[in-house]
């Protein structure tokens, strides 16, 4: 049956190539199989390969030429059979600038799957990736408002030192892929025929082995050892944040992209203070007369004790805030402050002539 591209990707025949294009990006994006219901994902297959045949067609100007002097009598096969074509890529392809377009769109796995090739058209062997790791840290409330600088021992995998991370000397052409790092496999699906290519199980996708296999490290390029590394934990981070070590997970095979380290912060509660943010809070007891007649006193900071005035008819449940005297802040230029709560502590049990003293004051 003859089709009309040019109402299938609703435009007109005086529709410039830049209107084409657009019009096909809003509906290739549309209908998109991976973007289908699941109850309704073959009319989207459907629907994507008849837009992307009328792209193809009206985004090349011989063709479209062709196409316009033809009209109805106009066809064009398909010849990868049914189901998407090497086609139907490029002119998603085309339309969307070519690059990373399909990893932003979240495509360039099917695709890449579907033909064969990464997205960007690159032939080469999937990167080696080591493990993250993730490990806790306690830290004393000093601790995290000073900063805290430490080494630890990790067991993870490394690098081999004997034969530098390769695995093996005096390397050749894998003979399972012949030098490219993948074995290619077709399936037949609902798409059609699929082509899928994986890492190769021989060479691991390098395209090579060694002739003579490391000893240390049977070939793997890593080994199970402990390393030291060093934590710098910065002054004012705070409880439950994260630390991250890039580069310091585990090595990945055969001079790979390592993994990260992520490190859990873990702040112990203190005796004198309570954290807020970049605030400290500290209560402090006084008595009676105290909070009558005014005082001085020593009160705790993380850098010492300090004179703290108190003023002459305090009420308990008032504050005194020390500025400058709280946590260092990770986000701002400031220091924190601590905030000293007075509680005063009426007494429960008085002598005789305790009472009569406080009774002949009228209080």
């Amino acid at each position: 049956m003859s089709k009309d591209y040019y109402k299938i990707l609703g435009v007109s025949k005086e529709s410039s190539d830049d209107e084409i294009k657009k019009s096909y990006r809003k509906l290739a994006l549309k209908y998109h199989p991976d973007r289908a219901p699941k109850d309704n994902k073959k009319e989207y297959e459907e629907k994507f390969k008849e837009i992307s045949e009328a792209y193809r067609i009206l985004s090349d100007k011989d063709k479209r030429n062709q196409y316009d002097q033809f009209g109805q009598n106009f066809e064009q096969s398909n010849p990868f059979g049914q189901g998407f074509s090497q086609q139907d890529f490029h002119s998603f392809q085309d339309a969307f600038g070519g690059q990373d377009i399909f990893e932003d769109l979240g495509f360039g796995r099917i695709f890449e799957q579907m033909f064969g090739s990464n997205s960007r058209g690159r032939s080469r062997a999937k990167t080696q990736y080591g493990q993250d790791i993730v490990i806790d840290q306690e830290m004393s409330l000093k601790e995290a408002y000073q900063g805290l600088e430490k080494e630890i021992d990790l067991k993870k995998m490394i690098t081999c030192d004997k034969c530098q991370g390769k695995g093996g000397e005096n390397f050749k052409k894998c003979f399972s892929c012949q030098g490219t790092g993948y074995e290619q496999v077709s399936q037949q699906s609902i798409l059609g025929l699929i082509l899928q290519r994986r890492i190769c199980a021989k060479c691991h996708g390098r395209g090579e082995i060694p002739e003579k296999e490391c000893n240390y490290c049977h070939g793997q390029g890593i080994v199970n050892e402990s390393k030291r590394i060093k934590l710098n934990i910065p002054a004012g981070i705070e409880d439950g944040q994260t630390l991250k070590l890039s580069g310091q997970g585990e090595a990945a095979p055969y001079n790979g992209q390592p993994g990260d380290l992520y490190v859990n912060i873990h702040i112990k509660s203190d005796k004198d203070f309570e954290r807020q943010g970049d605030n400290l809070f500290h209560n402090l007891v006084i008595n009676f007369s105290q909070a009558a007649l005014g005082d001085k006193i020593e009160v705790p900071t993380l850098e010492g004790k300090v004179n703290l005035k108190i003023p002459a008819g305090i009420q308990s449940g008032e504050m005194i805030r020390l500025k400058n005297k709280g946590m260092a802040s990770l986000y701002k230029s400031r220091q924190g402050d601590l905030i000293v709560k007075i509680q005063v502590v009426t007494p429960k049990r008085l002598s005789r002539q305790q009472k009569k003293l406080i009774k002949n004051l009228n209080l």
